[in-house]
């Protein structure tokens, strides 16, 4: 037995020292922060904490319950979403398997040792596919693999783990495109490409993009004929044909729901414009060159490392290698680096969307070709270099680190120890790889050595800037929001959504299975936030959050629970309070804990007859106009239920006089002392008071309370925004001017008329419809009438719904541009059936199934062709 372990080792040991050495580097760092299970910190920060970790809980739960339908639809997606972008965007990984070994409470640990994984597959990866340029030192191929697997974009990218399987599979389809250039098997190429398009398609588009760079160069250097390079040009693109019908079953399902969400935001008119000065670049190749402020703007992470830049450098002055292929490398080179700074290349990079956060996600691509093009220039080296060449690399280098000593304090994740730091792995690099004997054993042990520290060193200093969150405090927040959720579900076996004005993340839903209102996904619906920008609640181009909605809004989307924090919430770093909903107090407080539980008797079922008024397009000039259009698009009167509330007074402090507080511009007197304006109004019985805030009153421009207490808003937000007023006898809002220079815009208090709704309503309510749901199927009776012969539904609308009456296929339409309606209904009793089912899932499956038969029965005649 140790005589086969040694016979393999001894066969495999590159690809083993590569897969090895990272992982051991990244759990020594890892084991270093005290991440679980070596401590008590996380991996969890940012998107990772706020967003993914919460689909992993969701997918471990799916998987493990099998519950099939939630792969498809949930309700725990905002107000209800399709789940095939979640799976396709975040979840089809293989490596996610991982999370269904381990328990619910270790599932950090397993989120940790993917992360880990992932890097040392890269460098396995990485040396599987030099080997195979024929690189011949074995050491050199470990080297470059961890330099390769421990890049700049690596480490600031790891958070984005469903991104790195990119890193991992690019080598393995540029290995597939030589192959096919070789005229040898297309097996590996349509393997791994089909395999990046499977996990995650935004990483593939940026690799295709690359695949046809790639392409063009390998032909334009092989110096072969036109016929030749037309038919290896159609192998190439065949394979990526078959491909992508490979990979159809979750690629087409995905495009379709891709044109309601993101693809929504695609930008066609393009500024021809230069983003930073390209010399800035050249500060991202020094040891540590990155930190917290470089995730939502910043310049490209391409940090490789000293030994990949002064072989990369080095790669032009050997002259074995043609002028024609120096040139090509270059052009290559060159159009990489200028698609990091040209503002129409670094769009299309991006499939024609700015990143929001973690800009230049095509950077791994660049540090691929340094790292590859350096590899050719190390494998190639002579024992003795050219006097030329050893000047040329210098003055290169010399004037780059002379720029960013100048320079250094424009860059705040610089700084005069890791300007040094890189100066010594430089200067011994260059050394090293331009004077020692390039046959001895040490020269190469020294570049391994070199690779180690200075990767190391990297990853050292760049994370150490980065904050997690505490393995305990996430472990305890979700416990104590499921003791609250739990006993809802238990208890209640209809249909409903619970809000909250609280949160850890925006998909605390997701994460804890529970209907809900809030989201945060890259493949968000723009129907959906563009219905909370006219609800007046919280949202941006990837999330939507409910906590603030009003008695309106919660009744009409059947929001049946709300869960309150209590004072006891300071003791939990986890929760983040994000709203103030004093308008609850009429509802029916059903528990006090950390958390208090309430329980309205006002919502609407999630399906009912009403009139055909509910078809009416809204044309609204505020949130509370629109809330009063929803309201009497479906009331038995034409009534308003929200009303201005115009008796208020104004007191002002070091500002001008004002005397109402809508459309207003208010000035500071004197510029240096603080400015505040008092709103006082008196409550009023049986009335809701609501305050619209319009965009330009943020917390950029104001500060807000409410009778001394801080109003909860949102960081930012682009349009009006509502929030609920205490109706004590007297109370104060008291606007603080954070600018010199206030302009009130739509600003107003209105009261509720909440008896009115509930009277206007009541035939809603009344409707005993015995609604049933489960396997993302509704089922329902209904009774129409000559005046109320159309549904309305709190159900989003997506054209996977489809909808049969009677037992038959009925049209949907949208109301409100959001939800599932349908008229035109005769009187009488109905049976209706709204059930989902993905647009274009079947259809990706039969491509999918029949061109793998295809690929099955060519394999099965050549093999039984190459035996005869």
């Amino acid at each position: 037995m140790i005589n086969k372990l040694k016979t393999f080792y001894q066969k495999h040991y590159i690809y083993l020292l590569s897969f090895f050495i990272p992982f051991t580097i990244i759990t020594f760092y890892f084991g270093y922060r005290n991440m679980f299970p070596f401590g008590n910190s996380s991996i969890l920060t940012v998107d990772l904490g706020q967003q993914y970790i919460d689909f992993f809980a969701y997918f471990r739960r799916t998987l493990l319950n099998h519950n099939f339908s939630e792969i498809l639809y949930s309700f725990s997606n905002g107000y209800g979403g399709e789940m095939i972008g979640i799976w396709a965007y975040y979840l089809m990984s293989p490596l996610n398997l991982i999370l269904l070994i381990f328990p619910a409470k270790f599932i950090n640990a397993a989120v940790l040792l993917i992360t880990i994984i992932k890097y040392a597959l890269s460098g396995l990866t990485f040396s599987i596919f030099l080997k195979n340029q024929k690189v011949k030192n074995n050491i050199l191929i470990i080297t470059l693999s961890i330099a390769y697997s421990m890049n700049g974009w690596m480490i600031a990218n790891q958070l984005n783990i469903m991104w790195l399987d990119g890193v991992i599979l690019l080598p393995l389809i540029i290995m597939g495109i030589d192959k096919i250039l070789n005229n040898k098997t297309v097996t590996l190429f349509i393997v791994s490409y089909s395999g990046i398009i499977i996990i995650n398609y935004y990483i593939a588009y940026m690799i295709s993009i690359f695949i046809a760079i790639y392409v063009i160069f390998s032909l334009y250097i092989k110096h072969i004929n036109f016929k030749s390079t037309l038919i290896k040009f159609g192998k190439i693109t065949t394979s990526i044909i078959v491909s992508i019908l490979l990979s159809s079953f979750i690629l087409i399902p995905n495009l379709i729901e891709l044109k309601s969400g993101k693809a929504s935001y695609t930008l066609l008119n393009m500024k021809t414009t230069i983003e930073y000065n390209p010399l800035f670049m050249i500060t991202k190749l020094f040891n540590g060159s990155f930190n917290f402020s470089q995730m939502p703007s910043g310049y490209p992470n391409i940090f490789v490392g000293s030994i990949a830049i002064v072989g990369f450098l080095a790669y032009f002055g050997i002259s074995s290698i043609g002028l024609k292929k120096k040139i090509a490398v270059l052009v290559v080179t060159t159009f990489l680096l200028f698609s990091m700074v040209f503002q129409p290349l670094d769009l299309i990079w991006h499939a024609l969307q700015f990143p929001i956060w973690y800009p230049y996600r095509f950077s791994f691509i660049v540090c691929f070709w340094i790292i590859y093009i350096a590899a050719i220039g190390l494998n190639n080296l002579g024992n003795t270099i050219k006097i030329k060449t050893i000047i040329v690399s210098a003055l290169i280098i010399i004037p780059a680190f002379i720029y960013t000593a100048i320079e250094i304090n424009k860059f705040n994740y610089m700084n005069i120890t890791k300007y040094l730091i890189s100066l010594s792995f430089i200067a011994i690099s260059f050394l090293i790889i331009h004077l020692s004997n390039k046959r001895s054993i040490y020269y190469f042990i020294c570049l391994l050595i070199i690779s180690v520290g200075d990767m190391g060193m990297n990853m050292f200093t760049s994370l150490n800037s980065i904050s997690y969150v505490s393995n305990d405090d996430y472990i305890q927040y979700t416990s104590l929001l499921n003791s609250h959720i739990d006993p809802i579900k238990k208890s209640d076996s209809s249909f409903y959504r619970i809000s909250k004005d609280f949160y850890r993340t925006r998909d605390d839903s997701i994460e804890s299975n529970f209907f809900g209102g809030s989201a945060f996904s890259s493949t968000i619906q723009k129907d959906t936030t563009d219905f909370n920008s006219n609800i007046g609640s919280a949202y941006t181009s990837g999330s939507i959050d409910y906590s603030n909605g009003t008695l309106i809004t919660d009744s009409m989307l059947n929001f049946k629970y709300f869960i309150n924090t209590s004072t006891l919430r300071h003791q939990y770093s986890m929760i983040q309070k994000s709203s103030n909903r004093n308008d609850i107090l009429k509802h029916d407080l059903q528990r006090i804990d950390v958390f208090q539980t309430y329980k309205s008797n006002s919502n609407l079922p999630v399906i009912y007859a009403t009139s055909s008024k509910v078809f009416s397009s809204i044309n609204a000039i505020d949130p509370i106009d629109y809330q009063n259009k929803m309201v009497k698009n479906i009331s038995l009167n034409n009534t308003t239920v929200f009303k201005d509330i115009n008796q208020y007074t104004i007191t002002s402090q070091n500002t001008n006089k004002i005397t109402s507080i809508n459309n207003q511009v208010i000035k500071k007197n004197n510029l240096l002392k603080e400015a505040v304006i008092t709103i006082s109004y008196n409550g009023q019985k049986n009335k809701v008071p609501y305050l619209l805030i319009p965009s330009n009153m943020n917390q950029n421009n104001a500060s807000i309370t409410m009778n001394n207490e801080e109003l909860y808003l949102p960081d930012k937000f682009d349009s009006s925004f509502v929030v609920s007023l205490p109706n004590n006898k007297r109370n104060q809002i008291k606007i603080k001017l954070n600018t010199n220079q206030l302009f009130t815009g739509n600003f107003k208090l209105v009261n509720l008329n909440f008896k009115t709704y509930l009277n206007d309503t009541k035939y809603i309510r009344d409707q005993n419809n015995h609604i049933n749901f489960k396997n993302n199927t509704f089922k329902t009776d209904i009774i129409t009438t000559n005046k109320n012969n159309s549904i309305s539904t709190s159900i989003p609308y997506s054209s996977g719904w489809h909808l049969t009456i009677d037992g038959k296929n009925y049209p949907i339409k949208k109301i409100d541009n959001q939800f599932i309606g349908a008229d035109n209904l005769t009187s009488g009793n109905h049976k209706l059936v709204l059930s989902f089912y993905p647009s274009g899932l079947n259809l990706g499956v039969i491509i999918s199934l029949i061109t793998l038969i295809i690929l099955i029965i060519i394999w099965m005649l050549r093999h039984k062709k190459r035996e005869s």
